[in-house]
């Protein structure tokens, strides 16, 4: 009983975690990660050493199972929305912004250690793209975006390879005027490192 409800209590644990890192950086999640789930592992072998064994505890067993799988499809869940083949990438300082071709967008924003990942739907228009939310935070104010090219070209490093920006990803009002940064005015473009949208 008491391995069941320890395979119930680390495993449950271990899925809120990881659902949470998916939605928020942890510069602490693998040390969690480790804590709950080498106890759990150890539990769970013991518990199928003594059900190969002697054929008892079969219900500890199912529950490590379920527990197994609600995690891995958390996991997978996320991953496929991250992996998904991307359409347009644009990143800076507090700011990424990766819209997939299916539709749906991974956004995170935020300071280091502490960014805050969104996840939702997109609609593209010409060059307007619309999201499925009002705003994001202090960084990313808005929910319209327009793409643009850049007046002058500018190079930036992105996966160890040098990148020449020719078009930004600009944050828009509604009434399609660019939005600056509220303390000093300036433009808060988002270099495009990944535009794969047809000409």
């Amino acid at each position: 009983m008491i391995k069941k409800v320890l395979l119930i209590f680390l495993g449950s644990v271990f899925a809120f975690i990881l659902y949470k890192s998916y939605h928020y950086d942890n510069i602490f999640q693998i040390l969690i990660y480790l804590l709950i789930g080498i106890p759990w592992i150890i539990i769970f072998i013991k518990s199928l050493l003594i059900f190969k064994k002697n054929n008892r505890d079969f219900s500890t067993i199912l529950v490590g199972l379920l527990i197994f799988l609600l995690n891995v499809g958390i996991y997978s869940f996320y991953e496929s929305k991250v992996n998904s083949e991307s359409l347009i990438k644009a990143r800076i300082f507090g700011g990424y912004t990766d819209f997939k071709k299916n539709g749906e967008y991974v956004i995170i924003s935020g300071s280091w250690a502490s960014r805050t990942h969104f996840y939702g739907t997109y609609e593209m228009k010409d060059s307007i793209i619309t999201v499925d939310r009002e705003k994001f935070d202090d960084v990313l104010t808005t929910n319209r975006f327009v793409i643009r090219k850049s007046d002058t070209l500018v190079t930036e490093s992105y996966k160890d390879k040098d990148i020449i920006i020719d078009k930004y990803l600009i944050q828009i009002d509604k009434n399609g005027k660019e939005i600056k940064r509220k303390y000093n005015q300036q433009n808060y473009r988002l270099p495009i490192l990944m535009n794969n949208l047809k000409e």
